[in-house]
């Protein structure tokens, strides 16, 4: 971007995509933790199932 360009347009416009990308990682790292635990407790669920019935 030239300077010309960054000096048209007000300082707010370019904060706010930087909040924007970091609210996008925040969100992105949020449903990453999320699938994460919601696969270790079908996993631990399913595996102490199986226990279960394997010494039940």
């Amino acid at each position: 971007m030239s300077d010309h360009e960054r000096m048209s347009s007000p300082p707010e416009l370019y904060e706010g995509d930087d909040d924007y990308s970091r609210l996008a990682r925040r969100n992105r790292r949020i449903r990453g933790v999320a699938w994460v635990v919601v696969i270790s407790l079908i996993i631990a669920g399913g595996g102490s199932t199986i226990l279960l019935t394997l010494f039940g």
